[in-house]
């Protein structure tokens, strides 16, 4: 049975690829015409080539340059599969750096939106897992801390991260001076998807889970607003009866935290969902 030929136009729609793509691949002999006429000039191509198209333009779409697709077709079945294998391998790399980045922009817009809250209010919000990479902290708190003991955490990963958000784990309960505040953790947020290859002994993986939160953001330059924004979150869950799942968990950013100067806090504690 003779196979259908298609001109080169034909083929620009079906595979959709410009004709101009086409004349250079002929040009450069990575994708040739089955037949051209002789007087006329024009290109046809056979429907069996379709596929090898299909293979082209799927490289191509990954950045493979022209002339290693070209080497590579010019191979043995073996040396090919191979070759296709590692470009899956590459495709894979690729995807899991798009969720990562994925992830990066909607911190980014969730922390925005959470900017729009008004400070020194309840708040109720669900949330998403967020994992963490933490460390474990004794006499260290609020009115204690440093910037340094941050860098140590940094140091404690081992890797950069895109996020640079930075928190404290506070465990819930009544606190009658924000020097009776002591952080059980420091944490720095983790990739959702990125595969963590190296951690200190001092530093574990760790999950803030999903659920119902309660949260209050507070901005000041001074422990006694902060004191009696953390009070009126604990007080808020005690007088609503609310059914705590979690400790309290504080973010800001370091690079604001300074005695001299205002920075964002925000306490959010998990609850039990309402019946």
């Amino acid at each position: 049975m003779e196979e259908k030929l298609y001109s080169i136009g034909e083929v620009s729609k079906v595979a959709n690829i410009t004709i101009k793509a086409l004349r250079h691949y002929d040009k450069i002999s990575l994708f040739k015409p089955a037949y051209v006429d002789p007087k006329t000039k024009y290109r046809y191509y056979r429907d069996s080539q379709l596929y090898r198209l299909d293979i082209i333009k799927s490289l191509i779409s990954i950045g493979t340059p022209l002339s290693q697709i070209k080497e590579i077709q010019e191979t043995d079945n073996l040396d090919f599969v191979a070759f296709l294998k590692k470009q899956e391998d590459l495709i894979t790399e690729k995807i899991a750096s798009l969720l990562e980045t994925q992830q990066s922009i909607r911190e980014i817009r969730e922390e925005l939106q959470r900017q729009e809250y008004p400070f020194g209010e309840i708040i109720m919000m669900e949330k998403e897992d967020q994992p963490i990479i933490q460390t474990k902290v004794k006499n260290i708190g609020p009115a204690t801390i440093l910037n340094p003991s941050y860098s140590n955490l940094k140091k404690a990963t081992k890797e950069e991260f895109r996020n640079n958000g930075y928190g404290s784990i506070i465990p819930f309960g009544y606190y009658e001076k924000v020097e009776n505040i002591s952080y059980s953790y420091l944490y720095t947020p983790a990739p959702l998807r990125k595969q963590i290859s190296s951690l200190s002994s001092e530093a574990e993986r760790a999950i803030i889970p999903k659920g119902k939160y309660v949260s209050i953001k507070v901005k000041s330059n001074t422990f006694k607003e902060y004191f009696q924004t953390l009070q009126k979150l604990i007080t808020y869950v005690e007088e609503q009866e609310l059914t705590v799942k979690s400790d309290i968990y504080e973010t800001f950013s370091i690079g604001l935290y300074h005695k001299n100067e205002e920075y964002i806090s925000e306490f959010s504690v998990r609850v039990a969902e309402a019946d």
